[in-house]
């Protein structure tokens, strides 16, 4: 199994700045968040990762997590478990499941076209390309269809965005093509919009301290998301502003601990943290530390914050 430091050199040598998280210590959800360095010539996507076992990935709670987090940043959620096979991509409902050799392949900028899903596995095409070399050969696509054994309507499927074939049909487009044929799951991943999860809206205890944060975002328009393995318990997106909340932990030294991996968790995706102390003593701890906090009792003041 690959080790957080293993991946850690991955990213090094592939120029991405990025931040590895240790809080909580059990049922982490994120490893890593890395992102290209500014001065980099590329646009390469930047990344949230789990090192992980195949234990891990069918942990629906973890996984969900790790998901919210990538949707809220645009980044690619990545599990890391080396029990899957080389050059491939597992989906496990829209988070790339892929072994540390792969990884360096990805941070290298090489194409990653196979994809296991539980029908099989298919071969992502480059949709604009099969097109254009298609017409440039002035070949129709009924003659295409033809010389695939398939139908006239799948060759125009594959001219869409997002098309996967058999590797049966990948061989043969190939052959006609060559590989500049073949697409990339990577450069062509797109991220989801945040979605509002009734139960993130659930209130349940009126005078609960998530509870009152929720009612007072939504109250504004806020879209919310709830976390439970990472270092913020809650996020909130309205037009491009993001907001992350952390809420203080049993004691002052836990929760300075986790106030901070949640700051460079925040950093990573351009969003503004704000802590919640549960006593004015130990709000005094953190603003210290220069968070910016506010108690309990404050709640009704974050509104200067969220406007």
């Amino acid at each position: 199994m690959s080790t957080i430091n293993e991946i850690e050199r991955v990213l090094l040598r592939g120029y991405y700045d990025y931040s590895i998280i240790h809080y909580p210590e059990k049922n982490k959800s994120i490893d890593i968040i890395a992102r290209k360095k500014s001065d980099s010539a590329d646009n390469s996507r930047s990344f949230i990762l789990k090192v992980t076992s195949s234990k891990y990935v069918h942990n629906s709670k973890l996984v969900k997590d790790l998901k919210k987090m990538a949707t809220l940043s645009g980044a690619l959620p990545i599990l890391i478990d080396d029990q899957v096979d080389e050059e491939v991509i597992n989906d496990r409902d829209k988070v790339l499941v892929m072994s540390s050799t792969t990884f360096e392949k990805v941070v290298s900028g090489e194409k990653i076209f196979l994809l296991k899903t539980r029908g099989g596995i298919f071969v992502k095409i480059n949709s604009k390309e099969l097109r254009k070399i298609r017409e440039e050969k002035g070949m129709s696509l009924g003659e295409l269809a033809e010389k695939l054994g398939v139908s006239r309507i799948s060759i125009y499927d594959y001219e869409k965005e997002d098309s996967y074939v058999s590797i049966d049909v990948a061989e043969k487009l190939v052959d006609m093509f060559g590989e500049r044929i073949l697409g990339d799951i990577i450069s062509d991943f797109k991220t989801e919009d945040v979605k509002v999860d009734d139960k993130d809206l659930d209130v349940g205890n009126d005078r609960d301290v998530t509870s009152l944060l929720v009612k007072k975002l939504a109250g504004n328009g806020y879209k919310i998301v709830r976390f439970n393995f990472t270092t913020v318990d809650l996020a909130a997106s309205r037009d491009n502003k993001k907001m992350f909340f952390c809420i203080e932990a049993e004691n002052v030294s836990t929760s300075l601990k986790k106030f901070n991996e949640a700051s460079k968790l925040v950093s990573k995706v351009n969003g503004e943290l704000v802590v919640i102390a549960k006593t004015s003593k130990t709000l005094k701890a953190y603003e210290k530390e220069s968070f910016n906090a506010y108690t309990v009792e404050d709640i009704d003041k974050i509104e200067n914050e969220i406007n």
